[in-house]
């Protein structure tokens, strides 16, 4: 037990530490206000310097100016005036591609900026710089997020120059994540968040939830069989992860989840060009500057759009979510949602192997008994007679409280022992009616056998007051070693009177013949019976004596052995009807004291006299039973049996219910799991080719003939 309670502990600080470390990752993470949309965002930055915040100042006021100067109100790109604020002294390192949008217009430098989803702000003269991968340090402006270092080139070596008018610049590098722009324009109509539908195509799978609430299931098991010290605690986390787990899976996403979309108006060509961000990647499409990202299963419908003016919806990673009037991932999850199954896989398996555990290693037959009936509302009763008894309505659950006087149980088939400590009576079990008690034993065999081993121990150890020699007579057989029979007739009585079949005590009737010089048993007999060998003496050699002793013994115990068994049966057919009162834990129900040593070392004459003992004291004894009643049934003399089990602790209780709901609770997850998990799975199956059937009604409808009937 303390190395399972170890094992537990450890896992349980393994738990708690490594929802502690998420929650740091989460939560502790310094954010950059403006910024917080940038996933890849380090929690490592830095103070602005004197020198760049003065180089800052002098780029901003002179920003400001040429945009008052260039960029007039009416111009698609409005005029954005950048200002510092208290966060502006964060300085951020940022390692990412730059994407750059062109807007339809003759204004020059009409260009947008972008780290993934955030727009920038990015000086004009480092355009010719930006490369694949850019390292940019960012701070916070009142409201675009200000370039200050790209690359090497910084603000601080721009503080004495003179400010140019922003001009288009020259052709990048051979490297560069961002392309001239070309003869064909890109409108950017808007900027939108992805619908929960675009969403849920790049939603993770479900398989860490699922995981995380099969470990909860788990721990919970742990805590039915786990010392009481660390129930509450096991019992909390699995509670927390349950919640977690389960407000991952069912929850809609924030609208900070959701990436940013920008909708686009030009003119698809293929143009053959490699991608900005990922280079080396042939690309069959372009809009504009922008390589395009189809999914797979669009290739057969992408060439209704090309060289159309179309309207384009995508990532900023050039991903396209839906272009023109039908291709759409929007409408394709609408109208042929989602099957995602391996989630229910995960549940599936994890609840089987759980629920086998329990089955294996925690009886369930009580505490779903008692669950039931506590649920459905469990009465207590209080009684002191069987009346009382049979007018009560009794349930398993029912708490049960009884005193009165009655018979303890003698267990059916009992030859000489079936309980080490207490032959014949099971004192766990009281039978209860308004019967008289059955009478005590009484067997005349077994007086017949206590008679004949009586004389035989008189005669072989005898004491001064039995001897029937004269004193000198007795010293001197004594003195020489012999032991003298004085009494032999009535030995040879006793034993035809115990033993008259003629296939009783064949060794000891053999022994008593020729110990009495006869030529048979019957001649034996007769001689003792017409009072010949009254008087005759017997001496007989130490070892004669033991032998005699211990075939008379045998000779008896077969006797009494066989009254003892028909004895305990006779015991066993007490009167129909009553209550048979039985403790499912074995408890004595009576405070009588249990025999101090095993009735295997007793004789058989020893154990006739321990029945009849404890038949005195045990056909009609009080008793006091209580607890909660686990079973009610009824045998074919109309008894019926009622089992009682202890009312639980607080603990035990616990442990009752916990394994019911476990139980239930891994049930109904097994069942729901396995359902979804077959239905997605066969829906999974089939779900591309019916959104392909989908698109092909659209591209290449189906005509149905009009009949035309005539008037008549």
């Amino acid at each position: 037990m303390s190395t399972i309670a170890l094992i537990l502990a450890l896992v349980l600080a393994g738990l708690i530490v490594a929802g502690l470390y998420f929650w740091f990752k989460l939560y502790k993470r310094p954010t950059l206000v403006g910024l917080s949309a940038l996933s890849f965002i380090k929690p490592t930055h830095r103070k602005l310097t004197l020198d760049e915040r003065a180089a800052v100042e002098h780029y901003l006021n002179q920003q400001n100016k040429l945009n008052n100067k260039f960029l007039p109100t009416s111009t698609a790109l409005p005029s954005v005036r950048l200002a510092l604020t208290p966060q502006s002294d964060n300085v951020y390192p940022i390692t990412h591609a730059i994407t750059r949008y062109g807007l339809a217009s003759d204004e020059p430098n009409n260009w947008r900026y972008y780290l993934d989803s955030e727009e920038i702000h990015l000086p004009p003269f480092w355009e010719q710089y930006i490369s694949a991968d850019n390292h940019v340090e960012v701070i916070k402006t009142q409201t675009l997020p200000l370039v200050i270092s790209l690359n090497g080139y910084s603000l601080l070596d721009y503080i004495h120059e003179r400010p140019q008018p922003p001009m288009v610049t020259a052709m990048p590098a051979k490297n560069a994540s961002i392309r001239q722009e070309e003869s064909e324009h890109v409108e950017l109509v808007n900027i939108r968040k992805e619908t929960p539908q675009e969403h849920a195509l790049n939603r993770p799978n479900g398989i860490k939830e699922a995981a995380t609430i099969s470990a909860a299931l788990l721990l919970l098991f742990f805590s039915l069989i786990s010392p009481v010290i660390i129930i509450p605690w096991m019992i909390c986390v699995a509670v927390l992860m349950i919640i977690w787990g389960c407000w991952n899976l069912l929850r809609h996403p924030t609208e900070s989840e959701l990436k940013e979309v920008h909708c686009l108006r030009g003119t698809p060509k293929r143009w053959g060009l490699f991608g900005e961000s990922d280079q080396g990647q042939l690309s069959n499409i372009s809009l504009g500057a922008i390589d395009l990202t189809y999914p797979a299963h669009w290739q057969p419908y992408l060439a209704a759009d090309l060289g159309k003016v179309t309207n384009v919806d995508i990532y900023l990673n050039r991903q396209v979510v839906r272009q023109g009037q039908y291709l759409s991932l929007h409408d394709e999850v609408k109208n042929f949602p989602l099957q995602p199954w391996v989630k229910h896989a995960v549940l599936t398996a994890s609840s089987l192997v759980i629920m086998l555990l329990l089955l294996t290693y925690v009886p369930l037959s009580l505490p779903f008994k008692l669950s039931s009936a506590w649920l459905q509302g469990a009465q207590k009763s209080d009684v002191t007679s069987v009346q009382a008894l049979e007018a009560a309505p009794l349930r398993i659950g029912d708490t049960l409280r009884i005193q009165g006087y009655g018979m303890c149980y003698v267990p059916s088939g009992n030859v000489t022992i079936t309980q080490p400590n207490f032959m014949p009576f099971d004192c766990s079990k009281i039978y209860w009616n308004n019967a008289e008690p059955l009478p005590q034993p009484e067997s005349e065999v077994i007086d017949k056998a206590s008679a004949l081993l009586a004389t035989i121990k008189r005669q072989l150890h005898p004491s001064g007051a039995e001897q029937k020699l004269n004193p000198q007579l007795a010293s001197a057989i004594e003195k020489s070693g012999m032991i003298l029979l004085d009494d032999f007739s009535d030995i040879v009585l006793k034993t035809q009177d115990l033993c008259d079949a003629e296939n009783d005590c064949v060794r000891l009737k053999n022994a008593l013949v020729n110990l009495g010089n006869a030529k048979n048993w019957a001649g034996l007999v007769k001689r003792a019976k017409s009072g010949t060998l009254k008087g005759v003496n017997v001496l007989l050699r130490p070892v004669s004596a033991e032998s005699l002793d211990s075939l008379s013994s045998a000779a008896t115990s077969s006797f009494v052995t066989n009254e003892i068994r028909q004895s305990a049966s006779a015991l066993n057919s007490p009167p129909p009807g009553g209550f048979l009162i039985s403790s499912d834990e074995g408890k004595q129900l009576v405070d009588h004291p249990l025999p101090t040593q095993s009735l295997s070392e007793y004789s058989a004459l020893e154990q006739w006299n321990e029945l009849q003992r404890l038949s005195r004291l045990l056909l009609n004894t009080p008793f006091r039973a209580q607890g909660v009643i686990t079973n009610i049934s009824v045998d074919a003399n109309g008894t019926r049996h009622i089992a009682l089990h202890s009312e639980p602790d607080i603990i035990t209780l616990w442990r009752y219910l916990g394994t019911s709901l476990l139980l239930l609770a891994l049930v109904g997850t097994l069942g729901y799991s396995a359902w979804r998990l077959v239905q997605r799975w066969r829906k999974n199956q089939h779900r591309l080719a019916d959104i392909q059937r989908y698109y092909e009604s659209c591209f290449n409808p189906q005509l149905t003939p009009v009949v035309i009937r005539p008037v008549i």
